[in-house]
């Protein structure tokens, strides 16, 4: 068993990644899309080994379970911290936490917000709320955005030292903008 300094800090930050993430996957648009291998996706890409072994109707049971998160997350750029302060803390009214430490497949030592044999929907929505409830103790709203381009409505967390991200994951938000910026440019100083 082994511990990180920073273990807190890189675990709440990697949960409130793949938080923002599910959010993105469960937005409107793309809310009848989200299939249990999509989140399966997001999940194992941020580390939820236990993503791997889930069945279809658990994470089925996971999506309904991260529709209420993803709603929330999805309201908090630029929103008023005390309201959200009100939403997590009602989300969490409604979660049988029960915390203890862990330190499995690797992993620095830990905490789990749930018991072992509770659901598996409710141990990774227990998870990303709590993660995100720590998120606004500790940055309050402020770190949470949405994608600057255009017809984008995509969600991040912001990493950066200055909070100077302004784009989501996807790339091609980032280069669209920055493309139609240069153009815009060329031609103004072409005419």
């Amino acid at each position: 068993m082994h511990v990180r300094a920073d273990s807190l800090d890189e675990e709440v930050r990697v949960t409130v990644d793949a938080a923002t993430a599910i959010a993105n996957e469960l937005t409107v648009e793309h809310a009848e899309a989200a299939s249990a291998e999509s989140v399966r996706a997001v999940l194992a890409e941020h580390d939820f080994l236990r993503a791997q072994s889930a069945s279809a109707a658990e994470l089925g049971e996971l999506i309904d379970r991260c529709r209420p998160i993803a709603r929330l997350i999805r309201s908090l750029p630029g929103a008023d911290l005390a309201e959200a302060v009100e939403s997590v803390n009602h989300q969490l009214s409604a979660c049988a936490i029960a915390p203890s430490l862990s330190a499995h497949d690797g992993f620095a030592l830990h905490i789990h917000w749930t018991n072992a044999d509770s659901p598996f929907a409710h141990r990774v929505a227990v998870d990303l709320l709590m993660a995100v409830a720590q998120t606004l103790c500790d940055h309050g709203v402020d770190r949470f955005g949405r994608c600057a381009a255009e017809g984008c409505e995509r969600v991040f967390f912001d990493t950066t030292k200055n909070r100077s991200r302004r784009f989501c994951d996807d790339s091609r938000c980032a280069s669209r903008t920055h493309t139609a910026a240069h153009r815009a440019r060329r031609a103004g100083a072409a005419g």
